[in-house]
């Protein structure tokens, strides 16, 4: 790859979550890399509470993500396969302070307009995932807002002082002896 080559990316970005789909020309004439991740704490205002211990359901979805991706991608006719080596870590937020990165996701023999369906796919599965748990009644745009737009909604949706609006934790009761 030349040092003066362009590279697309496409992607949705805010506080809550980033979905980018990378070119990488040395991996491929048409390949691309996904590289997602959530901001855990800025999900905890919509889903504090809602599932159970070690079950955040927006670390869930981000999981669930990648293999929904690699689903609709097979369905475009395309391929992916694992990118771990792939330095997303240069284009995305720093893991740490509430970040989490899923791992890489090679997208092969993929098109412009093929990544712009998997980018809108991918905001959209992501964020139906989370709220199937978390705000089960809250309607999810069907077209692709943008990221800010995407934002505002979310920030709709968190509770006022939600960790005392919660359940109480589920603890099994101490014997009194």
């Amino acid at each position: 790859m030349s040092a003066m080559q362009r590279v697309a990316s496409y992607e949705h970005k805010n506080d809550y979550y980033y979905i980018i789909l990378r070119q990488a020309p040395e991996l491929g004439a048409q390949a691309y890399v996904l590289c997602c991740g959530i901001n855990m704490p800025r999900f905890d205002p919509i889903c504090w509470g809602k599932a159970g211990i070690c079950s955040n359901p927006a670390f869930k979805g981000l999981q669930q993500l990648r293999a929904d991706v690699s689903s609709f991608v097979l369905k475009l006719g395309l391929s992916s396969k694992n990118a771990e080596q792939f330095p997303c870590g240069s284009i995305t937020p720093p893991v740490g302070n509430g970040w989490y990165r899923e791992t890489p996701l090679l997208i092969e023999q993929a098109s412009p307009k093929d990544i712009k369906k998997i980018l809108e796919f991918s905001v959209l599965d992501l964020v139906k995932t989370v709220l199937t748990v978390c705000a089960p009644d809250a309607r999810v745009p069907a077209k692709l807002p943008t990221s800010p737009a995407m934002q505002k909604f979310l920030d709709k949706l968190n509770v006022k002082n939600y960790r005392e609006a919660a359940p109480p934790p589920i603890a099994k009761p101490q014997d009194s002896r």
